[in-house]
């Protein structure tokens, strides 16, 4: 018979190999102290808060590039095909937290009238699988991924969206250095996935839950915080233009799929956040760290919550896509020409729901000088006068730029009509300017415009 001191030293042993088996949850520590993220107005170590830079609410531009590539989220075939009887992929990437939340999801999900019935949602996150590990393109954690989804039925080239939750197993750097490996971790993460689901286009990332119960490193607090930071530096990167996170056919390779938050989930223990949300000790199993049912069941409906409320999410999310009320997305293409002052810019203003109010503003023209505005329903290539006409069979208004090269023309109100959702117009202007390097006119881009989803 074993004896109970032997029993004793080989748990040790276990606790100190493995780090996530628990003796005992620390319920002492109901709070760390510190603010959401998502609430934080001052700084925190330095940085400052917000889920976004400045704000919590995601950059209109960063957006747009979502909505539009959210357009490409349609049901496929197992070859990638667009297919009207195909399905829209979902997976989870992660860790055991991830797991354990994704699963509850799903079967919440999937019972919701609200999501399109086309919406595979596949659990693809493994335990014991930190962002080191899978942050490895030959790691076995892709190779299960694929049995996975094999097993789901479905394959690779249907994968279009995904949710990624993270952390570092056992951390030790002070912040912001361990906060920063995690950032760039997520960053060869997504690179990963967009190398191996090609219509990949949609990635939104979570941080931890609360930790402060923890009794063991596998990852505490103010790790599973500051892992908070490591979501928005990644996506902060991708706004600001990183060329190894680029989504934007038209800025360069495509190397990621675009990055977004998806629900925060972290709250100080016991101190309500804005929103009531509180983690009890009772939420989590015994180790403090891996959510318990009523934790995966928090997490799961928040899930649920976000991506049938999100205005990039609900479009591929719910069958009806959700009410037509987003702002309208725009989308530059083609190439304009220099003027007096440079290339002239195009932009829609107060177009930000149906009705709304139909604005289109150029900046940078000549200054006291007509402009040709054209309006039509699809786009064209056609060259003329040393630039290149973008809008077919367009509809032609004009306008005089004041002293600044400005001109602003209000084509008036759109009606409620939900017949104009999801049409698509497209505008573009040509400034008079014979002193311009062409000698006649100067170009802008065009502009494609999508009312509503």
């Amino acid at each position: 018979m074993i004896g109970v001191r032997k029993i004793a030293r080989w748990t040790s042993l276990v606790l100190w190999v493995g780090g996530s088996i628990a003796s005992g949850q620390d319920c002492s520590q109901t709070s760390i102290g510190e603010t959401p993220i998502s609430e934080l107005t001052g700084t925190y170590q330095g940085f400052s808060g917000g889920l976004y830079p400045g704000s919590n609410l995601l950059p209109a531009g960063h957006q747009t590039g979502g909505l539009v590539l959210g357009d490409q989220i349609v049901p496929r075939d197992a070859s990638g095909q667009p297919d009207g009887g195909g399905q829209i992929v979902m997976i989870s990437i992660g860790m055991s937290n991830t797991t354990q939340e994704f699963s509850r999801f799903i079967p919440l999900a999937n019972a919701d009238p609200d999501k399109d019935p086309r919406l595979t949602i596949v659990d693809t996150a493994q335990g014991g699988q930190d962002a080191r590990r899978i942050a490895d393109p030959n790691a076995q954690y892709w190779q299960t991924v694929l049995q996975r989804l094999q097993q789901a039925g479905v394959t690779a080239d249907q994968v279009q969206v995904a949710w990624l939750k993270e952390a570092v197993a056992r951390p030790t750097a002070d912040f912001p250095e361990h906060a920063e490996e995690l950032r760039d971790l997520l960053g060869t993460i997504v690179q990963i996935a967009h190398d191996l689901f090609p219509n990949l286009r949609q990635v939104y990332l979570s941080s931890r839950i609360y930790a402060g119960y923890a009794t063991t490193t596998l990852n505490p607090e103010p790790f599973a915080y500051e892992s908070g930071f490591s979501v928005r530096w990644v996506i902060e990167r991708q706004i600001q233009g990183d060329p190894n996170l680029n989504y934007d056919p038209q800025a360069g390779p495509v190397e990621a799929p675009w990055l977004a938050w998806g629900p925060y989930t972290w709250a100080d223990g016991l101190t309500p956040r804005a929103d009531g949300l509180i983690w009890e000790c009772s939420d989590f199993e015994a180790d403090g760290t891996h959510p318990g049912p009523t934790a995966e069941t928090k997490v799961a409906e928040m899930l649920l919550e976000f991506f049938k409320s999100d205005p990039v999410a609900r479009a591929w999310f719910r069958a009806d896509g959700g009410p037509c009320s987003n702002r309208a997305r725009l989308q530059a293409y083609g190439s304009g020409t220099n003027g007096t002052l440079g290339e002239p810019q195009i932009t829609i203003e107060g177009l930000a729901t149906l009705p709304g109010q139909a604005v289109i503003r150029v900046d940078r023209a000549r200054p006291q000088s007509g402009v040709i505005h054209l309006l039509g329903f699809a786009p064209d290539q056609v060259p003329a006068f040393g630039g290149i006409v973008l809008v077919g069979n367009p509809i032609i208004f004009s306008s005089t730029s004041n002293g600044n090269g400005r001109t602003v023309l209000n084509l008036g109100a759109l009606p409620p009509n939900p017949s104009f959702c999801g049409i698509n117009a497209y505008t573009q202007a040509v400034v008079v300017d014979p002193q311009g390097p062409t000698g006649v006119f100067a170009f802008t881009r065009g502009l494609r415009v999508l009312l509503g989803r």
